[in-house]
Order: structure tokens, then C-alpha cells, then sequence
């Protein structure tokens, strides 16, 4: 009988999203250089009156860094840290991306905002990932000289995760060690949860995965305190939607299945 699924889960909490985000490749063009900047002054007093509004509506919101936008009548302001546009009197507010319109384009602001934030938050990333135990996760190190390592977010039945999987042998030749968290897409009740836990369960975690990444049928074989569900719920709050999702050492996020040349340069190995 399989035993529950997941032990020591800590409470998962809804959070309900204000912002859509309008995404298109082809418009996000970074901003010609020279383009004037709004002015950023805005008054302390104001700055409250805004805030003081905002927060009648939705109290539990943190709101930081308003500054003047391109459109005049609209304030640029950070809500949980997501970039969205109020009225000066903190009447209205608009979620989403805004464009500016040139010859023959349309160029996203907020691809700068998003960049920058990204950068910041990379130390913070790497510590929270740092902090997880190594005997936690299922680590493939190389039998010569290790010279970096990554972690690595990862799915059984994601196909990418099976193919980044099948490079082992050639992140090891590089020297790369790679150590693997569980980030089950389909969420902690799924049957691809089942399969990550059932490696992280057995006896070898490496013969284990291997076998559920090769696409062999595989006994569930599910142990109480496995850590799938505090790993996907880490894997969300570092910014990890998808899979495979790799984490350098220094916190950056590279999202997919890369080669292993790539990954050894971006590791500067």
C-alpha cells in the first residue's frame, strides 16, 4: 500500500493574480538609446496619498517605488513587485505592459523593469536554493574533477527534462556536476509527483530516476517526508515555471533544455 504521499508539507497558499501579461517577442525591442526618461520626481506627500489610497482597496498589498510614467495623469508603481500604472489620485489602476509606439514597432517599458529585477534578485534565488540540503536532492557528479555544478528543476514525463537527462555523460566530461530538485508541473496530487517522489524514495535515486527518465514502467513506490512538495513550492517562489529549469551557482535562471556546451560557458568553466 503506498503510503502518504507528502510529509512536513508546509501550507500552500493561494495567491490570486492582478496582472496579465501581454507577451510578444517580436515587440519586446529595448528602448533606442537616448529616449528621453520621465521625470522621477514625485513628492513624499503624494507618494503616501497614493498608497493610502490604493491600500482602502487592497491592504495586504505591499506598494513601493512609484514613479512618473511616459503618460501623463499615470504614476508607474510596483505591487508585490510587479509593475502596474495608477491615476495620481489613486483612482484607478492598470494592470498590464506598456508600449510605446514607433516607426514600424512597438517597444514593451517594462522589458527593462523585468531585466533588472531579474539581475536583483539572483542572489536572493542562489540562497534560498543554498539552503536546501544536498542529502535532498538526487546529485550526478562526475567520476573526474568536478568543476561547477547547477541545480537543476525537473519533471519524469517532461520531455525536454528527458533529453537534458540524456547529456549526463557530457555535463560530466565538462566537469559539470548537476543536482536535481522536484518541480512536478502538474502539481503535487499528480501521478508525474508520484514518479519524482518514488525516486526520491528509493534505495538509488540516481538508478531510479534514470530508469523514470528512460520512460520505464516503474513500481510507485511512494515513502512518507519526501521532499517533492517543499521543492515545488521552492521552485515557485524562486521563479521557476517550467521544466527543465536550471540555477548557476550565482542564482541566474536559465530556463530549458540547454547543450552542455552552452551551460559551460555560461558557468564561465
Amino acid at each position: 500500500m503506498i503510503r502518504s504521499l507528502y510529509g512536513n508539507r508546509r501550507a500552500l497558499i493561494g495567491v490570486t493574480s492582478l496582472f496579465f501579461c501581454f507577451c510578444a517577442s517580436s515587440f519586446a525591442q529595448p528602448l533606442p538609446s537616448g529616449k528621453p526618461q520621465s521625470d522621477l520626481g514625485i513628492s513624499l506627500e503624494q507618494k503616501a496619498k497614493v498608497i493610502e489610497k490604493l491600500k482602502q482597496a487592497r491592504p495586504e498589498l505591499n506598494y513601493t517605488d512609484i514613479k512618473k510614467s511616459p503618460i501623463s495623469g499615470l504614476y508607474k508603481i510596483k505591487i508585490n513587485g510587479q509593475v502596474a500604472f495608477v491615476s495620481t489620485d489613486g483612482s484607478y489602476l492598470i494592470a498590464g505592459d506598456m508600449f510605446a509606439v514607433e516607426v514600424g514597432n512597438l517597444i514593451n517599458l517594462q522589458d527593462q523593469d523585468r531585466r533588472e529585477a531579474e539581475v536583483a534578485f539572483e542572489p536572493q534565488r542562489a540562497k534560498m536554493i543554498n539552503a536546501v540540503s544536498k542529502s535532498d536532492m538526487i546529485i550526478y557528479t562526475p567520476k573526474g574533477e568536478v568543476k561547477g555544478y547547477v541545480n537543476v528543476f525537473t519533471d519524469i514525463d517532461c520531455g525536454f527534462c528527458r533529453k537534458l537527462h540524456g547529456q549526463m555523460d557530457d555535463f560530466h566530461e565538462l566537469g559539470i556536476e548537476v543536482r536535481y530538485l522536484a518541480f512536478p508541473r502538474a502539481g503535487v496530487n499528480s501521478k508525474g509527483a508520484q514518479k519524482l517522489a518514488t525516486a526520491w524514495c528509493a534505495k538509488d535515486r540516481q538508478l531510479s530516476m534514470t530508469r523514470f527518465k528512460e520512460g520505464k514502467n516503474m513500481p510507485i513506490e511512494v515513502c512518507a517526508n519526501n521532499p517533492v512538495a517543499d521543492q515545488y513550492m521552492l521552485g515557485q517562489e524562486v521563479g521557476v515555471t517550467g521544466t527543465p529549469a536550471i540555477v548557476l551557482a550565482s542564482g541566474k535562471l536559465i530556463p530549458g533544455a540547454v547543450s552542455p556546451e552552452y551551460l559551460a560557458q555560461e558557468m564561465g568553466l
